[in-house]
């Protein structure tokens, strides 16, 4: 594919994920096109970020929407999303990811995150959309939580030439009116945004594990 037909290819699809984060967000969130320049960051291996603050009733979001094309298999990206053990390497801050049960079909997944300074702990509901290749959590407010609220998604989307996907991360977070909103509410922001970096660092460390379980093939002689 030329350079002029990969970048037409990724603004199309980061537009189509765009457009879905806005009709899922718990808020009104921008539907733009991806511009030249951001296409032009995806193709030279960049994250584009997209940061977002709003307000809805009486919640106060921090977060945004990233886009990342990454050497991997729609496969490899489903195989780690749904490993909720790599969680705790992948997502910023995480010091323990465990499934504590499910409901209705959806795995719950209590996460521990924070620093030496700052920590909380809340369980999210996971529910995943085989047909888009999409994966969304939300906050289970039924359960404890240092938080006020969280919403996001994963979505991997295959790219035309073979190996790459378009990798869409969103969250939203609502830290409350407690000292990590004073203190903290923009680091953890920035802190957030960078899970696309975290999940290519993991991929060569997730392969490498990969292949020492797989069976070896033995040559008789």
């Amino acid at each position: 594919m030329s350079r002029t037909g990969k970048m037409r290819w990724l603004r199309q699809a980061a537009t189509i994920a765009v457009a879905l984060a806005a009709l899922s967000a718990p808020g009104t969130a921008r539907a733009d096109a991806l511009t030249s320049d951001e296409a032009t960051q995806l193709e030279r291996g960049d994250t584009v970020v997209r940061s977002q603050s709003l307000t809805r009733g009486d919640h106060s979001y921090v977060g945004g929407v990233t886009y990342t094309v990454l050497d991997a298999t729609p496969e490899e990206l489903d195989a780690i999303i749904d490993d909720v053990g790599a969680w705790q390497r992948v997502l910023p801050r995480t010091k323990s990811a465990v499934k504590v049960g499910e409901r209705g079909g959806d795995a719950l997944v209590e996460l521990r995150q924070g620093s030496s300074v700052f920590e909380t702990s809340y369980t999210i509901r996971v529910h995943k959309d085989p047909a888009t290749r999409t994966v969304r959590f939300w906050m289970d407010p039924t359960r404890p939580h240092g938080i006020d609220d969280a919403w996001g998604f994963f979505r991997v989307t295959p790219l035309a030439e073979s190996g790459r996907v378009l990798f869409t991360f969103a969250v939203l977070l609502d830290m409350g009116d407690g000292l990590g909103r004073a203190l903290f509410e923009e680091r953890i922001q920035a802190a957030t945004l960078a899970l696309p970096q975290r999940v290519r660092g993991y991929l060569a460390t997730w392969r490498a594990r990969q292949e020492k379980l797989a069976p070896r093939r033995v040559t008789m002689r």
